[in-house]
């Protein structure tokens, strides 16, 4: 009944997008796997709701797992680091480290105030970012993304609040498109 209503509503490519962006929107929940890298890298970086943020991480490498946006075997890169307030860059598939357009970036902490300073997007905010452990050249992530976790849900009635349908990276409503 609900495929009747938007293909009448909407069109039939329409359609499309919208199960497409559902698909997208499920895929981005969480990052859940295990972090390989070709050379000895750390990672002990905890950032459980902005609420309690500590540690530092620096992995290029590979993941495996549910992440990325994708299920399956995916460059990788973190580096995030902080007290109380952290700075954290996550790249997935794609990206060039050296290039923050290609990475979501973000402040964390705060109790989630942090997350709104500079350009960070819904993406990863608030988030669970768990980089942790990664000792040499093996380690975890576990990553709950809880606005993308919104978005999927809510997606379903066509509200998007991440603004990511049909883009690369999310924008919160009141900021400007800044990325590609």
């Amino acid at each position: 009944m609900l495929a009747a209503v938007l293909w009448t509503s909407q069109g039939c490519q329409a359609v499309g997008q919208y199960f497409e962006y559902r698909g997208r929107d499920f895929m981005q929940m969480v990052d859940f796997g295990f972090t390989f890298t070709p050379e000895p890298c750390i990672g002990l970086y905890w950032n459980s709701l902005d609420l309690l943020v500590a540690g530092y991480c620096n992995i290029n490498g590979y993941f495996v797992g549910w992440g990325g946006n994708q299920i399956g075997v995916t460059r990788c890169h973190s580096n995030c680091y902080g007290l109380i307030v952290s700075h954290e860059e996550i790249g997935w598939g794609d990206f060039d480290e050296n290039n923050e357009d290609t990475l979501y970036v973000r402040y964390g902490g705060l109790a989630g105030l942090a997350s709104f300073l500079g350009t960070s997007t819904p993406d990863y905010t608030p988030a669970c970012v768990h980089f942790i452990p990664h000792l040499g050249y093996v380690g975890i992530a576990w990553n709950a993304r809880w606005t993308q976790i919104l978005d999927f849900i809510l997606g379903w009635t066509t509200l998007d609040i991440d603004g990511d349908d049909g883009y690369e990276f999310g924008t919160w409503p009141w900021q400007e498109r800044w990325r590609p």
